[in-house]
């Protein structure tokens, strides 16, 4: 049997080689490494995303854009935080005093343990890190549990969920995350076109059946306002071919003296 590799839901990897064809197999292709590759990450937990997918300028040019609304003393929970960069530059450059990174990939978190470790002590003291799927557990668990959080984090993060679940999995989580939110609090959100979606089912293969029972589509504004959400900013950008547009949504407040503090 050719080496394969699948990815279960926790982000633990089950091998299908047989060990004793292995020395007689065939050489693997390119494409289909590639493809193996992706059903691997087909949760977007890619174990190299900060190293080989984005800039590696920090603090990440995301959040220097959202400075406005990430900036001082800000409790924050950012959802797929994959290795924890952002969760980590939240607090070591933004000022935030409590920042709560979730992912579903065990690999991935105990990465971000790891440079956890190597931080001051101040800004290490502000950041956890939960392992769980923030899609289907809600209300959410361990340090993300409660509301009164003043924002949240979905980077690059909606499509995966969205193609490993169902539109209902993600209109849930959105009103969800209206609940957690105190007044006036901010969900970002960075939603990839339709197009994304294609070149994402077309690299993962396993993904196409769920895909063809989608009805939404980004960058979800109807879903979002008919659940009470504010738009508030939101621009294009495209940092080494990633083209995407970043969205801020505010839960309102109903005295706006309020947002004038």
């Amino acid at each position: 049997m050719s080496p394969e590799e699948r990815p279960d839901k926790a982000g633990a990897v089950t091998s299908i080689i047989d060990a004793s064809a292995e020395s007689t197999a065939p050489a693997i292709s390119k494409e289909r490494l590639n493809k193996a590759n992706h059903e691997l990450h087909r949760f977007g937990n890619y174990k190299s995303y900060y190293t080989h997918f984005r800039s590696p300028i920090s603090p990440d040019t995301r959040l220097t854009q959202l400075s406005t609304f990430i900036t001082g003393g800000k409790r924050i929970l950012d959802l797929g935080c994959n290795s924890g960069k952002l969760t980590l530059e939240l607090a070591s450059h933004f000022a935030a005093s409590e920042v709560v990174g979730i992912d579903i990939d065990s690999f991935l978190i105990d990465q971000a343990e790891k440079v956890k470790s190597s931080e001051k002590e101040d800004t290490a003291q502000k950041v956890t890190f939960e392992l769980f799927d923030f899609a289907s557990t809600i209300p959410f668990t361990g340090a993300a549990a409660g509301t009164d959080w003043d924002v949240v984090l979905l980077l690059s993060v909606i499509k995966w969920v969205h193609l490993n679940t169902s539109d209902q999995v993600l209109i849930d989580l959105f009103a969800h995350l209206f609940t957690v939110l105190k007044p006036g609090g901010y969900l970002i959100i960075e939603p990839q076109d339709w197009a994304n979606y294609k070149r994402a089912v077309k690299k993962c293969p396993s993904l196409r059946e769920n895909f063809k029972k989608l009805g939404l589509r980004p960058p979800f504004d109807d879903v979002l306002k008919s659940q009470g959400w504010e738009e508030v900013d939101g621009w294009e950008r495209d940092e080494f071919g990633f083209e995407r547009s970043v969205r801020v949504w505010r839960k309102p407040v109903e005295d706006a003296d309020v947002l004038d503090e």
